[in-house]
């Protein structure tokens, strides 16, 4: 932080928030200094003050959805029990209760764009990946986790792009129970799972 400038973290905040809501409505090549800092109502200065450079602000930006994935996916996923109990969070997080609303499926989809121009964004994807196999893996083998995490990406990226034509949650329950009944990708012996 430079010298003699106050430190708020409520207007970090703010610019972070006014960040996602421009991301979200008009897309990351959207997100100018300017842009973001008419969004957060805060003087130009504040925005460089703050983030040095444009691309520290919107991957920053982008990291604290890291803070969605305990309540909305990990910590129910941990809690699982059974093959079903499993089936039934991995729905929950497609398509149900705790799936991403349609402007955060833009934000994760905006992210991935940003990361083809980015490093520090393309780490970022991989440590959220990391992060998303690393529950799976507390329930799941190996190849299971991975086939269960392409899966739930490339259905969140279908409702991205399809919201007119929304995905059947039945039939996202029949995929998940297939990959999770083949037999080269059942969980390791000590935390195999039960079947109801």
């Amino acid at each position: 932080m430079r010298k003699g400038r106050p430190n708020d973290p409520e207007r970090r905040a703010r610019i972070l928030r006014a960040a996602l809501e421009v991301i979200r409505a008009e897309g990351a090549h959207a997100a100018s200094y300017r842009r973001i800092a008419a969004q957060a109502g805060v003087g130009l200065g504040s925005m460089t003050y703050y983030f040095p450079d444009l691309e520290g602000l919107i991957v920053t930006a982008f990291q604290t959805l890291r803070g969605e994935m305990e309540p909305r996916y990990a910590a129910p996923i941990r809690r699982a029990s059974t093959v079903e109990d499993v089936v039934d969070v991995l729905a929950s997080a497609t398509v149900g209760a705790t799936s991403p609303s349609a402007s955060d499926v833009r934000l994760y989809t905006e992210l991935y764009h940003y990361a083809a121009r980015s490093p520090r964004a393309a780490d970022l994807i991989r440590a959220l990946q990391e992060e998303s196999l690393t529950v799976l893996r507390t329930r799941l083998s190996d190849d299971a986790a991975r086939a269960v995490d392409a899966l739930m990406w490339g259905w969140w990226s279908y409702r991205s792009f399809h919201q007119d034509v929304p995905l059947d949650e039945d039939m996202v329950r029949r995929a998940y129970r297939a990959l999770l009944d083949l037999p080269t990708i059942v969980a390791p012996p000590r935390q195999e799972l039960h079947h109801a």
